[in-house]
């Protein structure tokens, strides 16, 4: 086993403390869930930290991402929504963020004027162009310590935890 951090050594005990009060406790499983969202939140903090300079964050960066995927560089905010799990208000409020900054306009639809297409500026083209690189070399990092088949094995981990919670 390997050896764990002090900020994590704390819930775990947390678990452990608890679980002597109800017999049965599904330990791993808690730690498990645990590790997760404490590794999450760390991995979104690391991101945080290299893109803020660029005046973004994690959230605003994946949905400049998913704009940037798309050959028009357009998406309604529904997809953007869809694509990356967030919630409508979520997915509104980044949104509203990325046209206050200029990165992104709305434009109505041809077909439906009811329906706006959120639609990358060339300063939103050129931003993310900027940050790649940095986000690149973030992510690199962060993964410095595993192997190929290391990675290869969480991914399919993950996957398949994801599909088992209906993703």
């Amino acid at each position: 086993m390997l050896l764990m951090n002090s900020s994590f050594k704390k819930i775990e005990q947390a678990i452990d403390t608890i679980g002597k009060r109800y017999p049965g406790s599904p330990r791993q499983e808690i730690i498990l869930y645990r590790l997760f969202c404490h590794v999450l939140s760390r991995l979104t903090c690391e991101l945080n930290n290299k893109i803020k300079p660029f005046g973004i964050n994690e959230s605003t960066w994946i949905a400049l991402l998913a704009l940037y995927a798309n050959a028009d560089h357009a998406l309604y905010p529904s997809d953007i929504s869809d694509t990356l799990d967030f919630s409508r208000t979520n997915a509104t409020r980044v949104s509203d963020e990325l046209v206050k900054q200029g990165w992104c306009v709305r434009v109505s639809c041809c077909e439906d004027r009811r329906k706006v297409q959120l639609k990358l500026t060339p300063e939103g083209v050129a931003l993310v162009e900027s940050v790649i690189p940095v986000a690149r070399v973030g992510m690199m990092e962060q993964w410095q310590d595993f192997d190929t088949a290391e990675k290869d094995t969480l991914e399919h981990l993950m996957r398949k935890l994801l599909l088992s919670l209906g993703g």
